[in-house]
């Protein structure tokens, strides 16, 4: 399971805990000051999915130091860092000058994954890194900022786990981690001074894919991989296949050809090519298409309700007040 750093909006629908939507304004605090780029992490959580694992979660901080962004895995669910390949929670980008790759080798606040040209509290620009050094991509990521004190860790965190724990009717369904998830963060809460950042959209200035370099695989041929047809673009001088089906594809689905490998691949164009508002009207369309499909009450449209409230709620990135608390009740 891939973590794409600072991608949030993406990284939501591989682990459906990165992004969140409405809330009351109270809770909102919208401010668009410059942040020191000196002194600045924050933190995101994944829960894990036993009930035999030490932790409830992995913790992967986020620090930003002169500027540059950097990734460190803080611990693990299974307590077991020694296993931790660190390119399944970093991401490797194809533009049309390119590859943009993390660093490979670990500094002190951990591998380096790109440069901020522009950092406030609500509105982050960067460069991915590129070890060929690679400079015309820029992403940028606009969040909502929301405070969280004596709001619930359970909801905050990992909202689809806190709604489905809280119904017994679909342990069958999801099985027994949300409810054990449900039940260890009972009555825990945040407290003074925490804040965590909903993602709100994310754009790029130019076209590009998302390569998954950790697995290459011939299923990824275009000819076998497209049933409905493909057409192929070049990008960075790599051939990049883009489905033309797409009635059954995602308009971004791509494989792309490096040396004699084939990988899965992501292509976005350029502007926007994530709002949070249409990932939330995409669950509220699964939603009425369960409950018209199999009830209202049934288990399959219950579990649509608890990705969409879970949507609504959940956070990506949480300060340090918050992380604390959070790392408390690992």
């Amino acid at each position: 399971m891939k973590i794409k750093a600072l991608s949030f909006a993406i990284l939501s629908s591989l682990l459906l805990t990165a992004c969140g939507g409405g809330d009351s304004d109270s809770s909102k605090t919208n401010s668009n000051e410059t942040v020191n780029n000196n002194n600045s992490e924050w933190a995101m959580y994944y829960v894990g999915t036993s009930t035999s694992d030490p932790y409830l979660f992995t913790k992967i901080k986020y620090s930003i130091s002169n500027k540059e962004a950097y990734i460190n895995v803080e611990y693990t669910a299974d307590n077991n860092l020694s296993n931790i390949d660190i390119s399944e929670y970093m991401q490797s980008y194809l533009a049309n000058d390119g590859f943009y790759d993390p660093a490979k080798t670990k500094s002190e606040l951990g591998y380096n994954f790109g440069k901020f040209t522009s950092y406030t509290d609500t509105v982050w620009t960067y460069t991915p890194q590129s070890n060929s050094g690679n400079t015309a991509l820029q992403l940028t990521e606009k969040f909502e900022k929301v405070n969280l004190a004596g709001k619930s860790i359970s909801e905050y965190l990992s909202g689809f786990e806190h709604y489905a724990g809280l119904n017994n009717a679909l342990k069958s369904e999801v099985g027994s981690y949300p409810a054990y998830y449900v039940q260890k963060l009972q009555g825990k809460t945040f407290p003074e001074g925490s804040t965590c950042l909903r993602s709100v959209s994310s754009s790029s200035n130019n076209d590009f894919a998302y390569v998954d370099l950790t697995y290459d695989s011939s299923i990824y041929e275009p000819n076998s991989y497209f049933d409905g047809g493909y057409k192929t673009i070049s990008m960075g001088n790599y051939p990049l296949y883009l489905a033309t089906d797409l009635d059954y594809y995602l308009e971004s689905e791509a494989t792309t050809k490096i040396g004699a490998n084939y990988y899965s691949a992501e292509f976005n164009k350029k502007g926007t090519y994530y709002t949070l508002a249409e990932h939330i009207a995409e669950y509220e369309r699964d939603l009425d298409d369960a409950v018209q499909e199999f009830g209202k009450n049934s288990p399959e449209a219950q579990v649509q309700d608890a990705y969409l409230k879970g949507l609504k709620t959940e956070c990506a990135l949480f300060n340090k007040t918050a992380s604390v608390a959070i790392d408390a009740v690992r």
